[in-house]
């Protein structure tokens, strides 16, 4: 499972280096910039980091005891971010903005709800996958092996994101701490190492700034794990 997982890795690694040299070589990149916003190179950045931390982890063993009473960062806080992070803010957000929309005829309102919605049901759908693909064991509990993306930094970041741009970087700074909370406490409890909560973070901002970028467009988001224009590789593709 090793090989699948540094190869899947690299996969996606490789598959946004095709994706960014459309932006960085093509004539067209203004053009294409206006059409994919940042999510390209979120995708690019987060892949890679992910890549790096997977490659730099020395210890592929469980350590439950050891690690949790040599660095608690969090102390005993880690159960917050444990409990908020199941979708807990996405869905608050989703209702709330929803409700108002509905009852004040509000069309951005609306708008907001839908896009977190959207975002976090894609980013769920992508992350339950690749744990079920994967099967990477947690550091601390070597029963469970769904370590792999973080569920929680998925959906954390994908909240901060919708948030950061539909109500810009004032709210958006607290929403971006408080995912940042949710993300090192899965780390201060065990439950995942650095490069699941970097995958995590990524699908979950690439999901929101996408469909964000789409909803400027006026477009359905779309979503695949090879984008090659020019279909070389292997590509498998949603559209909804």
């Amino acid at each position: 499972m090793a090989v699948l997982r540094i190869t899947l890795l690299l996969f996606l690694t490789l598959n946004s280096l095709a994706y960014a040299s459309e932006f960085v070589f093509s004539e067209k990149l203004n053009e294409l910039d206006k059409k994919y916003g940042p999510t390209p190179w979120i995708i690019l950045g987060g892949s890679a980091a992910t890549s790096l931390a997977y490659l730099m982890r020395k210890d592929r063993s469980y350590r439950k005891r050891q690690s949790y009473e040599e660095t608690q960062p969090l102390q005993g806080l880690g159960f917050i971010g444990d409990i908020i992070g199941y979708g807990f803010l996405n869905g608050s957000y989703t209702l709330a903005l929803g409700w108002y929309g509905i009852s004040n005829d509000d069309v951005e309102a609306k708008r907001s709800a839908e896009l977190m919605a959207r975002a976090s049901a894609y980013t769920l759908a992508t992350t339950m996958l690749l744990k079920n693909i994967i099967h990477e064991k947690r550091p601390g509990y070597p029963d469970d092996d769904q370590s792999f993306p973080s569920g929680h930094s998925a959906a954390s970041f994908a909240f901060a994101s919708v948030v950061t741009l539909r109500h810009g970087w004032g709210w958006g700074s607290l929403a971006y701490t408080m995912a940042g909370f949710i993300a090192v406490s899965r780390v201060n409890d065990d439950y995942h190492y650095l490069h699941d909560l970097l995958a995590g973070a990524t699908i979950g901002v690439a999901y929101a700034y996408g469909i964000h970028q789409n909803f400027q467009n006026g477009q359905d988001y779309w979503f695949s794990l090879a984008p090659l224009p020019q279909g070389l590789g292997a590509v498998a593709a949603l559209e909804f």
